[in-house]
């Protein structure tokens, strides 16, 4: 019986122990260590940790002898596996890691203008509506009357859908750990990477994960992370796949979603928002400045109608 009930993977076992093997017989030393690492994520029986201990004790004579006496006894149970499928999957799982490492840059562009969006709506809000409302019943009449209408409709409606927003604050260490774990998170149920049948149970909790992230939720950003580990319920399409076509299919939807993510962040990044964003070096000072710009040019609008 093994631990957890799991099943040995004797195909990747027997991998990796003919490539420590070939090391040794290059006396490549300090790659040993690394393949040793790697072979004890997998699921082990008592052989085989033998083989391990006899590495790790550097008795290599010892720990080759038994390597191929485990081969020689498990390489029939060993499944074949076409190299071509292992290589389209070896691209897919590359591809893969390369979107959730977007995904996670993109999330965080998002984040940083939804704070900014909802401090500036708490801070300038009400004054800017004050001032565009101004704007709007002097306009009337003119030929800037639909325009002033419709800036001050669309501020309006965006406050009042983002006014009740709010936003934890968490100390710098509180902000690493909920860093960390969202992307722990997301790698668990990132609905582009996937099964077809997965996908839409995998939006859900996804858009959720990244809804308390963006309001710094740590509380639930942890349920969510502790939840996923325990459950396990998302498998790789990549992992799952057998088939040439399956895999090939599945490399040329997971460059095309490779390619969209990188035209969204572009989009971000060139966003007028963004620019904005950057250019300032402190927040507080920004907003007190503008705040007062702001309310000086209110004074003057109750001034004129006075």
């Amino acid at each position: 019986m093994t631990k957890n009930n799991s099943i040995i993977d004797f195909t990747k076992i027997i991998k990796r122990l003919e490539l420590i093997k070939n090391l040794i017989s290059l006396e490549e030393e300090n790659e040993i260590s690394e393949q040793i690492d790697k072979l004890q994520k997998l699921v082990l029986d008592d052989t085989v940790k033998s083989i391990i201990k006899h590495l790790q004790q550097k008795s290599y004579g010892i720990a080759v002898k038994e390597i191929e006496i485990f081969i020689n006894k498990h390489h029939q149970v060993a499944i074949y596996i076409d190299p071509e499928i292992e290589a389209l999957r070896f691209e897919a799982k590359a591809l893969e890691y390369e979107i959730q490492q977007l995904s996670d840059e993109k999330v965080e562009l998002d984040k940083l203008i939804y704070e900014f969006s909802v401090r500036h709506n708490k801070e300038l809000g009400e004054l800017i509506i004050k001032i565009l409302k101004y704007r709007k019943e002097k306009s009337k009449g003119t030929k800037q009357q639909a325009e002033a209408e419709k800036d001050y409709e669309s501020f309006y409606t965006n406050f009042e859908a983002t006014k009740e927003e709010k936003i934890a604050d968490l100390t710098e260490e509180e902000l690493k750990e909920l860093k960390d774990k969202y992307r722990k998170a997301s790698k668990l149920c990132h609905p582009d990477v996937v099964e077809e049948s997965q996908k839409e149970t995998a939006h859900k909790i996804f858009t959720e994960l990244n809804t308390a992230y963006e309001r710094n939720d740590l509380k639930r950003v942890s349920e969510i992370l502790e939840s996923l580990q325990q459950g396990k319920i998302f498998t790789s399409k990549a992992d799952t796949a057998n088939e040439k076509q399956t895999l090939q299919a599945e490399i040329e939807r997971l460059r095309a979603r490779l390619h969209d993510l990188n035209e969204e962040i572009n989009k971000i990044k060139t966003s007028e928002t963004y620019e904005q964003i950057l250019n300032i070096t402190d927040w507080d000072e920004y907003f007190a400045k503008t705040k007062l710009q702001l309310q000086e040019q209110l004074n003057h609008l109750e001034d004129g109608e006075k």
